[in-house]
């Protein structure tokens, strides 16, 4: 087993500048319930819904959203089903929103949305209703009370990244929190200094034990580390670069089942193949072995002889006679009339197999025969051979009863 890469640095992403410029969705299993969790990357506002009807109910979740809090620049996400689907992707583009998909089990890129579904698991745990109902006060209650909680770093809420005051919930504040902050745009230079230094912090720490990788180009052939299954750790699968993304992502397709998948650098390795493999044949490729005569619908003609370039001449010796024939290793005698040269012949394993030959076998007294003189007369077609019928053999066995059996064992009911 192969030891596994070391990580890439850290690339950051696109920062927000407003409120639900950039969302991050995914879905997540709890108590036996699906569900799906909305993230905005400028406000960290989370947004919780039941997980239903597939990509029409994640396409209804994305709607209302939109008609809410407004159309998103981009939207990041894991390679879900509901995510790729066709449906969902002509959503997306009918609304103008760039889908940004996550590698292949890498989930730290699409690390906003794995926070957030971390933090409404800790919200929903006995505060949803009977079936995993959200609708209930409790969880709407502690939803609220999540969005109006400032952060440690920014000290700043969700709720006054949106709408640049508290929200009011069942915590009492004094009077006149609720207005408008004075001075917004100084609350905007803290909130981005608090945020250079958490993002210094993290870089330092995220910095520690990794190595830049050299990067691939589309047809190089590459290892596949699984990342899945009893084997996570083994190199035991192979693919071809067939596009290059950003953010160390890379499409490749798996030999043998053919299937596209995204995968990140760290789980891909290049590798020199022993041999390079077959380029494909195609119809185009037979085509070359037709006679220019012959045309692409018809069969190519096929040779009926086995020798190396020895001509056959049928001699008739009588209209009643079998034809004998004779190879002449001497060449050919001029004619006085020109012969139309016969084109090549040639044979494609492709396009039809090789019929069954019909030249008669040639006998080594028959091949040291002299040929018989040239005459001026015209050449005489050549007869066919007469074969006789084949006789059908017939049984003359009788179909007789058993000696055992006589009329008084026969017992008419």
């Amino acid at each position: 087993m192969a030891p596994s890469q070391p990580a890439l640095p850290p690339t950051p992403p696109i920062l927000a500048v407003y409120p639900f410029q950039c969302i991050c969705a995914d879905y997540f299993h709890q108590q036996g319930m699906n569900y799906l969790v909305i993230v905005d990357r400028y406000s960290n506002w989370p947004i919780v819904e039941r997980a239903q009807n597939g990509s029409e109910g994640l396409i209804a979740v994305l709607r209302r959203t939109f008609a809410t809090y407004g159309i998103p620049d981009e939207l990041s996400s894991d390679g879900g089903p509901e995510f790729v689907s066709h449906i969902t992707r002509s959503f997306l583009s009918s609304w103008g929103v760039h889908h940004r998909l996550s590698s292949v089990a890498f989930p730290h890129s699409n690390c906003r949305a794995e926070v957030g579904v971390k933090t409404i698991k800790r919200l929903i745990v006995d505060n949803v209703g009977h079936g995993g109902n959200l609708d209930v006060d409790k969880f709407q209650q502690a939803i609220l009370q999540y969005r109006n909680t400032p952060d440690k770093d920014t000290k700043l809420s969700p709720a006054i990244c949106i709408f640049g005051r508290p929200i009011k919930d069942l915590i009492p504040i004094l009077p006149g929190k609720y207005q408008p902050h004075p001075v917004w745009e100084e609350s905007l230079l803290a909130r981005e200094a608090a945020l250079r230094k958490r993002h210094i912090a993290n870089h330092e720490r995220w910095q520690e034990h990794t190595r830049r990788l050299p990067p691939l180009s589309v047809g190089d052939h590459v290892r596949i580390q699984n990342q899945v299954g009893n084997h996570p750790r083994k190199w035991d699968k192979t693919g071809i670069v067939i596009e290059v993304r950003q953010y160390h992502q890379y499409v490749v397709r798996v030999d043998g089942s053919g299937r596209i998948t995204i995968r990140n650098r760290k789980f891909l390795r290049k590798y020199t193949p022993v041999y390079k493999p077959d380029r494909k044949r195609s119809i185009l490729d037979d085509l070359k072995y037709l006679p220019p005569s012959c045309s692409a619908d018809q069969s190519p003609p096929t040779s009926t002889t086995h020798t190396d370039d020895v001509p056959i001449h049928p001699d008739v010796s009588s209209p009643g006679n079998s034809p004998e024939v004779h190879i002449s290793t001497s060449p050919p005698v001029e004619q006085d009339q020109p012969v139309a040269p016969i084109p090549p012949q040639s044979y494609s394993p492709t396009l039809s197999p090789r019929p069954p030959s019909t030249t008669p076998i040639i006998s080594p007294q028959l091949m040291a025969s002299p040929l018989p003189a040239q005459t001026e007369t015209s050449p005489q077609p050549a007869v066919e051979p007469q074969t006789s019928p084949i006789k059908l053999r017939r049984s003359t066995r009788i179909r007789q009863p058993p000696k055992w059996q006589t009329s008084e064992d026969i017992i008419l009911y």
